[in-house]
């Protein structure tokens, strides 16, 4: 069963994988079988930094090659005036989104999302799209 998780909401859905950040450290969180408690090792920094215009897209990629249970993903543009989209594309072909500002729960210029399967969520790459939807001037983010 997969599960998809918006911050502390549950909502049942296909999805994904792990990588949970703590300051500027990510932590990928693993197990050798599916059912299995895994481990969590630290790894370098996977914050991407990108700016955005209203109407442009940007796209961007995690790649994941081993067994993980969540994907955390972190868009965060810190400026609820202005509006970021965020599509997710699993690399077995599903897609998740698009995901506006509410989708966290909050109006904060973030989308804090967590993607979840307790048997392993799609390995390959996920790519990211993020569209400028309502921005004034040019709006400098992270994900």
């Amino acid at each position: 069963m997969l599960v998809f998780f918006i911050v502390a909401a549950a909502v049942s859905v296909p999805a994904s994988a792990i990588t949970a950040g703590v300051g500027n450290t990510y932590y990928e969180q693993y197990a050798n079988t599916p059912g299995s408690t895994g481990t969590s090792i630290a790894l370098s920094p996977q914050i991407i930094y990108d700016s955005i215009k209203q109407g442009q897209t940007n796209w961007c990629n995690k790649t994941i090659n081993t067994y993980i249970t969540q994907l955390i993903v972190d868009l965060n543009w810190g400026n609820p005036s202005n509006s970021l989209q965020l599509t997710i594309y699993a690399p077995d072909g599903s897609i998740y989104g698009p995901y506006y500002d509410t989708a966290d729960g909050a109006t904060d210029g973030r989308i804090h999302l967590t993607l979840s399967n307790s048997n392993g969520v799609p390995q390959g790459i996920w790519y990211y799209k993020v569209y400028g939807y309502s921005v004034s001037g040019t709006q400098s983010y992270s994900i």
